[in-house]
């Protein structure tokens, strides 16, 4: 019997059409969720309640929430990093999909095809999507129950040395998800100067929050094992292939 564990599919194109194309409601509830993950708060007042505000513009339609006591109106995306995109909330919302969701990256060229966008707002849209990836990234301390790890190399290959015998720069990939095996949430890479146990230890432990109840994939990497009095080390190659269920 085989021991290969599976990883789950990630949403699909089609999945994601289904819940959000013509359903400005739902496209507004992402948002609105990602402004305020504890419910709308006018930071005037204070109030809790909200009437949507629809504003047809030249170049786009948005939305704002007005505050039901002091008529305070608050945009979906002013102090964010999109507040100054021209794009309708669908487009931009289906853009931030793309770019995050496929495995191949997507082009600017690609983007602006997709969405019926000029190529200039197309990769300001992916420049601002890689910002937003490297400032949740560089400070952030991954923080789960659920951590894999591995270490490969970058670099052209030596013609005198193979392996890590060669002048490649080994780094360490470290990621964090919501489940055993599951599609990461926020990923660390960091160059690291050996393979040994001291020093991936060292480098996990400026990256993550470690506990005895949290678990730790690795792909076999015995330097990993120098972990194991701070969080559960599991060292089992996992297969990325996917399966209908």
């Amino acid at each position: 019997m085989s021991n290969k564990v599976l990883k789950p599919k990630k949403a699909s194109l089609y999945q994601f059409t289904q819940k959000y194309s013509n359903n400005i409601d739902n496209c507004i509830e992402f948002f609105k969720s990602m402004k305020w993950p504890e419910g709308f708060s006018c930071d005037r007042c204070g109030c809790h309640k909200y009437y949507l505000v629809k504003r047809v513009g030249k170049t786009k339609t948005s939305y704002v929430l007005e505050c039901g006591s002091c008529h305070k109106q608050h945009s979906l995306l002013s102090g964010t990093i999109f507040q100054s995109c021209k794009i309708d909330t669908y487009k931009l919302l289906l853009g931030i999909f793309l770019f995050f969701n496929e495995n191949k990256g997507i082009s600017a060229v690609d983007l602006c095809s997709i969405l019926d966008v000029n190529y200039k707002t197309a990769l300001l849209l992916e420049n601002k999507c890689r910002i937003l990836m490297s400032l949740s990234n560089s400070d952030k301390l991954l923080n789960s129950l659920f951590y894999e790890a591995d270490v490969f190399n970058i670099g052209a290959k030596s013609k005198n040395k193979a392996g890590r015998a060669s002048e490649r720069q080994p780094i360490l990939g470290i990621l964090s998800t919501d489940k055993e095996n599951n599609y990461p949430r926020f990923i660390k890479l960091r160059v690291i100067t050996d393979y040994t146990g001291l020093s991936l230890k060292k480098n996990i432990e400026k990256c993550c929050v470690l506990s005895h109840d949290a678990l730790l994939n690795t792909d076999g990497e015995k330097g990993f094992n120098t972990l194991n009095e701070e969080i559960q080390v599991k060292n089992e190659k996992i297969s990325y292939e996917e399966k209908d269920t």
